[in-house]
Formats: C-alpha cells, structure tokens, sequence
C-alpha cells in the first residue's frame, strides 16, 4: 500500500511538471514571415506618405502620421480613412504611439522641408511632442524638446512608452534622447557623442518590460539597449550582424524583435528583419528576414498576431523638390509581412 501511494504521488508530480513543462510551450510564442495568405491593404488617399503606424484596438482600426501634411489619420481594412487630430502645429507626423492605459496618442514631430506646415523657425530646428486623447484627438500637451538644445540640427523622430507612461524621443540629428513624463515635463534622459553620425542615426525605439529600451542607429545600423535608471551605462547589443538604415523596431515578445530597414549610407536594405535573443538583449541575432523592393518600408505593428509593416516611398518625397512634391501621387500601402504563432 505504502508503495502505492508513493508512486501515485510521483505520478502526480510527474504529471504536475509535465503539464507546466507544456504550459510554458502553449505561452510561449513564434514568429515566422511569409505565407501564402498575406494581407495588403492600400490607403485610398494619395500622397499621404505615413512614417509610422499603430493599432488601436478599441477601435480595430490602424493610426497612421502624415509625414507630408501632418494629420494623423485612422485606417480601416478597407484602407479607407478618416482624420483623428488636425494640429497645425505639427509639420510632419514621425513616430507615434499609443497609450491605451491613459487613452492617450503621442506625436513626434519635426520639418525636414517636406511638409505642407513649415515650421516657421525654419527646417531642422523643429523638435517637438504632442500628447492627445486617443479618443476625441483633443491636444494635451505641446512640448518643445528643441529648446532643450537650442543650438544644432534636430530631428525628433521615435518614441516608446514605459509602463508608467512616460515617453521617450530619439533625436536624429542631435547625439540625445529625450523624455517626457506624464505630467508633460521634458528633460535630456541620455546624450552622448556615441550617437553622432553623418545624416540620420538614432531612430526607433522600444521599452522592454525588464526596464530598458531597445534604440536602433539607422546610420551605423546598430542596435543599443540602454536601461532606464542608469542611462548612462548603455551598451551596443551585439548582432550577428550590421543592418544598415534601421528604423522602426517593435517588441513582439521579451526575446524577439520586428525592426524594418530602408536606407541609409548609400546602402538599400528594404527589409524587415526578426531579432531574437537568449541574455537579455546582450547579444542577439538575425533569425528571420523579409525583402520588399524599391518601397521604402519604415516601421511595423502587430495586430491580432499578424505583423504589419507599412511602406510609402517616403524617400521620393523628401527627395523631390517643390515642384516635385506637388506632383506626387502615391498611395501608401499596410503589408501584412507574418504572424505570431501562439
């Protein structure tokens, strides 16, 4: 009997860990790019020309930034789209990012000379956040991070979100990454001569929930994870790797990455790229990648377990020149590229 009873309960334990063993693979998630089924989605209006895309659940519609006229639109899967804030004071819409938890949208914006707003100080001085209810588009807060740095060039342009709601803004152009808590107050969170490149190096950026950001130098293609309380002591992750003209990058779990390459330094990349790693993004590699063409592809989203990237040729309109821009007529496409596999 005694014997019995000890196997019953090795059997139980044996089935306990089985169970958690299988569990962890049920909670655990892949990534794979490419299928056979894939979902593209064109925004019926021309020369929109987005940076960046978000989901938003509430409303099952994506929120893009105009990088031409600065209005941030909302995108169904028709691709037909509606206009969810119209603030003057924004040139061209870079990166932008949801809050769900606080209802809020947060806009980077910035002049490179290619936008329908010009900033009235003049190309590149412009580097600015503003902060809106997701809901109405109502404007919360305008914060001017230029004038954190009064002399330079600037170039606001990523943004992630901690899980206390405090953004924060990589500057493309001038060596510095901003932040700005909830309340709307901006300070210098990280600068350093390591960030200095020829045109634009650090770009996007995302918040891992271990209590560091993940930072990508287009320029250098280069990515950098830098911990929220020591700033400073931020390191290069080291990649299999370089990737040059890095972009957006978005968190699809706490060891894989999204980022998405264009261009930069004479070198055409056009790809998105999955970025795994082991030890806490000390190290990482290159484990899946998806090549576009000549589109220019800048950043992606998750939404219901499928990836998106979103790609507009934005090149041609920084490129052209005025008479050019009123020329163009491109539409800007949402492509699904993969999925998350639960």
């Amino acid at each position: 009997m005694k014997i019995y009873k000890i196997i019953q309960v090795v059997g139980i334990m044996i089935i306990t860990v089985c169970v958690s063993i299988s569990s962890s693979f049920v909670l655990a998630k892949s990534i794979s790019f490419g299928d056979t089924l894939l979902e593209s989605i064109r925004i019926n209006k021309k020369a929109l020309y987005p940076e960046s895309i978000q989901y938003n659940p509430a409303t099952k519609k994506f929120i893009v930034g105009s990088f031409r006229d600065g209005k941030i639109y909302e995108i169904d899967t028709n691709g037909d789209f509606e206009v969810l804030i119209d603030d003057t004071r924004i040139s061209s819409a870079l990166g932008i990012k949801i809050d769900t938890r606080l209802n809020r949208l947060l806009v980077v914006t910035a002049d490179i000379g290619a936008s329908l707003n010009a900033y009235d100080k003049g190309v590149k001085t412009l580097a600015a956040l503003g902060i809106y209810d997701l809901t109405t588009g109502e404007a919360l807060h305008f914060i001017n991070l230029g004038e954190l740095r009064p002399k330079g060039d600037h170039l606001a342009n990523g943004v992630a979100l901690d899980d206390k709601g405090n953004a924060y803004i990589t500057d493309s152009f001038y060596p510095v990454i901003y932040k700005v808590d909830v309340k709307g107050k901006a300070s210098v969170f990280l600068e350093n001569k390591r960030f200095k490149m020829d045109g634009i190096n650090l770009n996007g950026l995302v918040y891992h929930p271990n209590g560091y950001l993940i930072v990508a130098a287009k320029t250098e293609g280069v990515l950098f994870k830098v911990p929220l309380q020591t700033p400073n002591n931020f390191t290069e992750i080291k990649l299999n790797r370089k990737i040059i003209g890095l972009d957006g990058v978005t968190l699809v779990n706490k060891n894989s990455i999204v980022v998405v390459a264009n261009r930069a330094a004479n070198v055409n990349t056009d790809k998105a790229f999955l970025i795994t790693s082991d030890g806490d993004w000390r190290a990482a590699r290159v484990t899946e990648e998806y090549a576009f063409g000549n589109v220019y592809p800048t950043t992606s989203v998750v939404k219901n377990n499928k990836i998106y990237v979103l790609h507009s040729s934005l090149n041609q309109l920084v490129s052209a020149d005025k008479e050019g821009k009123k020329r163009l007529t491109k539409k800007s496409t949402i492509q699904q590229i993969g999925k998350v596999i639960p």
